[in-house]
């Protein structure tokens, strides 16, 4: 894919003027901050992921020089994305409005839209009761594996961090059935646990009977 926009994610001191100096730092190596969003915050620090657009004199691995010398600045993950690409809060509720108006299929829509938003290997809604996959898109990982995970964190909250950190997942609530991603090289961070257990919410009222 060619492409001249970035995502870093990055872990920063959660101090005034901070995103400040990770600003003026992507301003030296040539290039524009279009994009920010809070991951997490606590003890601290904070998780950020700034969207950066290349200017002609700029290159990714000059950007990643002049954010490691900003303080207490460390760059998590660097990886491409296209070019016009929304933030994850607008595509959220893309996500959303996509399954709203899909009807049938409506589950199919879910995945592919949630796989898309996560940027993930998979993404798959399983009917907990039955144990099987009820529609996914992506390779998921062997049935009886997947199902035997959900059933087996269906104590925690859907945003708890006690889940695999590369795995994400919630209830469609009052349907039995749950959605589930995996995204390899890249941690699920609270917001983003947030927004699948938001979407599994409305989707659950959608799917459930009458």
């Amino acid at each position: 894919m060619t492409t001249s926009s970035y995502v870093a994610r990055l872990w920063l001191p959660d101090r005034p003027g901070t995103l400040g100096q990770v600003a003026a730092a992507i301003g030296r190596a040539d290039a524009d901050v279009i994009g920010i969003e809070i991951l997490e915050r606590g003890a601290g620090m904070a998780i950020d992921e700034v969207t950066v657009q290349l200017g002609a004199a700029s290159t990714i691995e000059r950007i990643v020089e002049e954010l490691s010398s900003v303080d207490g600045v460390a760059v998590e993950d660097v990886h491409p994305v296209e070019h016009g690409r929304p933030d994850p809060g607008v595509l959220a509720l893309d996500v959303v409005s996509a399954v709203v108006s899909a009807g049938v299929g409506r589950l199919d829509v879910l995945c592919r839209g949630l796989r898309d938003l996560l940027e993930a290997e998979w993404a798959a809604v399983i009917d907990v009761d039955a144990g099987t996959i009820v529609s996914h898109d992506g390779r998921v990982p062997d049935p009886a594996w997947l199902t035997a995970f959900v059933a087996g964190t269906l104590h925690l909250p859907a945003t708890s961090e006690r889940t695999p950190s590369d795995v994400v997942w919630a209830p469609l609530v009052g349907t039995g059935s749950v959605i589930a991603s995996e995204r390899t090289g890249r941690a699920f961070r609270a917001r983003e646990r947030q927004q699948v257990e938001r979407i599994g919410r409305v989707v659950g009222v959608l799917q459930s009977p009458s």
